[in-house]
């Protein structure tokens, strides 16, 4: 539901209890409120003036209000941050409450009918000579278009770089990460929460923003609705709640581009009732962490992709009475098409290139050389990542993938 439509909704509630005469000697403002998936929470008190004072908090930081009023059964307060005053409102519909700030309004639960003591080593009043580190203050949001804020603290375990994309990031303490799939797989003992940095290919914020789909598929029993925001100058903030293969989960990531092109996602997948505003904290610090660089190249790569490049790729497998033809199309401007000779045989589309390099079975390939190991990688467009050390074959026009030969010859269907 829109904003202002929410707005309208308290408003006329509000203006129907006044005019119905309904009272209640219970204040149902007093208290603690939160929202559990965002870690926001409210202390609200009530002062002997009849004014409303306390604090919001998220992610370790602390915004005092103080003079709150009543006004068409919501409360209205302002919190400050450096001096500057930010309006917001708490109020009650139907037994459910709703913070609202800068035109953005998130559900909050009453947890506690009192209010809790504010941390004075982390509260902001804004009249404070020592200012906390955010450097701007925290963004209550919900949906597409807000802004995520970029506070969190730094990452303090190993720095992993992968020279050959352009990328290093900095791990949180504690966390192991392990090379896979093109990119790097972060695990903790004690938790089920899996993290993992990986390359990507986006140009733009908005090529990136134009992916980011709802995911409904009944056969998979995966359903999870998607949430944009803006992260910083470079990057976007994305979430996805609902279910996969029937079990409640939370999938967070913040891709940031880089100024040479592509860039990295750095996201969180676990279980709801297992995952944290902690671990948002925590895909923050690494995302704050990335330093890009112009990737590295050798003439030992250099020379393995001009051997490659516009040819096709043939493999021949036989065993148990079958016969198999894999194909890989290595497209000179840095596409792909991965596909066995039954698939074009059974379905014309792919006689179109434009059409198939756009499907599952296609991407981008590049080789890079580790050490003295020329490797050939191809990043599918489904997210998919397949690696493969190449060396020479027996004949000239022979590469082995992996120990498996490969034909290199011309016939391809890049256009």
């Amino acid at each position: 539901m829109k904003t202002h439509m929410i707005m309208a909704l308290f408003t006329a509630m509000a203006l129907f209890q006044t005019l119905s005469g309904q009272s209640n000697s219970e204040d149902h403002y007093v208290g603690t409120f939160s929202n559990s998936q965002s870690g926001l929470v409210l202390s609200m008190d009530k002062a002997a003036d009849g004014t409303y004072q306390g604090f919001f908090q998220l992610q370790g930081q602390q915004y005092a209000f103080s003079k709150g009023t009543k006004l068409l059964g919501m409360i209205n307060a302002e919190y400050q941050y450096n001096g500057q005053a930010f309006a917001f409102s708490l109020s009650r519909l139907i037994g459910e409450y709703y913070v609202t700030s800068e035109g953005v309004s998130i559900p909050v639960v009453k947890t506690a009918n009192q209010p809790v003591a504010a941390t004075k080593s982390t509260a902001n009043t804004g009249n404070s000579s020592k200012t906390n580190t955010a450097t701007s203050p925290t963004t209550i949001s919900s949906g597409t278009g807000t802004k995520a804020t970029t506070t969190a603290p730094a990452a303090t375990g190993t720095r992993i770089a992968d020279p050959y994309i352009g990328y290093s990031f900095q791990t949180p303490a504690a966390w192991n990460s392990q090379e896979q799939g093109g990119g790097f797989v972060l695990s903790k003992v004690g938790t089920q929460v899996s993290m993992s940095v990986s390359p990507h290919e986006y140009k733009t914020l908005a090529e990136m923003r134009a992916q980011v789909l709802d995911a409904n598929d009944p056969a998979s029993n995966t359903y999870l609705k998607a949430q944009t925001k803006e992260y910083g100058s470079n990057g976007l903030f994305i979430r996805f709640d609902g279910t996969a293969q029937g079990k409640a989960v939370v999938i967070e990531m913040i891709s940031l581009l880089s100024p040479n092109g592509g860039g990295v996602t750095v996201a969180a997948t676990g279980v709801k009732d297992q995952y944290g505003a902690e671990y948002t904290t925590l895909i923050k610090s690494m995302a704050n962490s990335v330093q890009f660089s112009k990737p590295q190249t050798s003439s030992l790569a250099e020379q393995w992709k001009q051997k490659i490049k516009g040819k096709r790729l043939d493999y021949y497998y036989t065993g148990n009475g079958m016969a198999d033809h894999y194909i890989i199309h290595i497209c000179s401007e840095g596409t792909f098409v991965y596909k066995n000779d039954n698939s074009y045989s059974s379905n014309n589309a792919y006689t179109d290139f434009s059409y198939a390099s756009a499907g599952a079975d296609a991407g981008k390939w590049q080789v890079v050389a580790k050490g003295a190991q020329p490797t050939l990688i191809l990043r599918f467009n489904d997210g998919r990542v397949w690696e493969f050390p190449m060396s020479p074959g027996k004949a000239g026009n022979e590469i082995l993938l992996n120990g498996k030969r490969y034909f290199v010859q011309a016939g391809t269907m890049c256009q």
